[in-house]
């Protein structure tokens, strides 16, 4: 991400389309290392499946406490915007052939101011924003016409997705908390502290210099979610996840204690920041019935049918039983996108 960001010059800044339409093009030359980088990464992974662009700034604030990155995408529900051509070189350089390539997004300038306020999050690898990348079909030209040549773009796939399912984490703000049935697990519900009354840019700047709470919470709940592992196969399962849930709810109890004396220093009182909490809810899901559910389509991130809903679908259902692991998802309240 420091490419991209150092590349912006003063007047590079001035149009946030732009900055969004340069964004795209950097992360599709550096994409397949990018995301082998991340996959190869021992941090959880966490995906924001039901968000759109107008909530960006509303989860950015509130799931820094429990992600160690986060990868943002609003999942290609949106307009298509051509970021360029790809050249390719057939029949050992005889022949060349060239596709056009673009990003779905709902809306590029508001995507692309976005990337400017939360840009110390995204130079220290906290969330990055994932685009969905659109490529046509290889066409050989006739002389130089590329342009009459080169097809439309087809349909998407979200790549995301499968980082989901790869890493087995996941945040909804759909605001439709999780029943239990066979594939899904409620394990806790607490209050979630995070630091208001910030722009986006300035709570970026804040959370990338200060607020050790924040890291090692982080850490605590990376230990905390490996022990869930064992405790939702466990004979007493629910005495088991009941242990956990207090431990994760006495470490919350001091970090937010940290972060309520942070919020009164003298720097952040006279921004007028103030500690505010979120509603969270920690589930756990059989991989299985979550893939499947995102598998249904796209329209999980319009809310045509919602995450959960979906899930219960395949609850009702005579899943396969599988031994991977459970996999995790936040549900966070949306009160409103601020």
């Amino acid at each position: 991400m420091n490419e991209f960001y150092d590349s912006l010059q003063g007047e590079d800044r001035a149009s946030a389309q732009d900055v969004a339409l340069t964004y795209g093009r950097t992360v599709n030359r550096h994409y397949r290392r990018l995301l082998s980088a991340k996959d190869a990464s021992t941090y959880p992974y966490y995906v924001g499946l039901s968000s759109d662009l107008g909530s960006f700034t509303h989860v950015t604030k509130r799931i820094t406490l429990v992600a160690d990155t986060m990868l943002l995408s609003d999942h290609g529900v949106g307009t298509v915007h051509q970021l360029g051509f790809h050249e390719y070189s057939l029949y050992d350089g005889m022949e060349n052939t060239m596709s056009r390539f673009g990003m779905v997004t709902a809306d590029l300038a508001e995507l692309g101011r976005w990337l400017l306020d939360a840009e110390p999050l995204l130079r220290k690898g906290l969330v990055w924003y994932g685009p969905v990348f659109l490529e046509g079909e290889q066409r050989a030209p006739i002389g130089r016409d590329w342009e009459r040549q080169v097809p439309a773009l087809p349909s998407f796939r979200d790549q995301s997705i499968d980082f989901l399912v790869e890493h087995g984490r996941a945040v909804d703000l759909s605001g439709t908390k999780p029943l239990a049935s066979r594939v899904v697990r409620p394990i806790l519900e607490i209050d979630l502290p995070f630091i208001d009354g910030l722009i986006l840019s300035d709570f970026a700047q804040v959370t990338s210099e200060e607020f050790d709470s924040y890291r090692q919470y982080r850490d605590f709940m990376r230990y905390r979610l490996l022990e869930l592992d064992d405790a939702l196969e466990a004979v007493d399962s629910q005495v088991a996840l009941e242990r956990v849930a207090l431990s994760i709810r006495d470490e919350l109890n001091t970090a937010t204690d940290e972060m309520r004396r942070a919020a009164r220093s003298r720097a952040l009182n006279r921004s007028g920041a103030v500690l505010s909490t979120t509603s969270a809810v920690l589930a756990a899901v059989r991989p299985e019935a979550l893939h499947g559910a995102l598998a249904t389509g796209a329209t999980l991130a319009a809310g045509a049918t919602g995450l959960w809903p979906t899930i219960q679908a395949f609850a009702e259902t005579k899943l396969k039983r599988t031994q991977d692991k459970w996999h995790y998802v936040w549900v966070l309240q949306k009160k409103g996108a601020r």
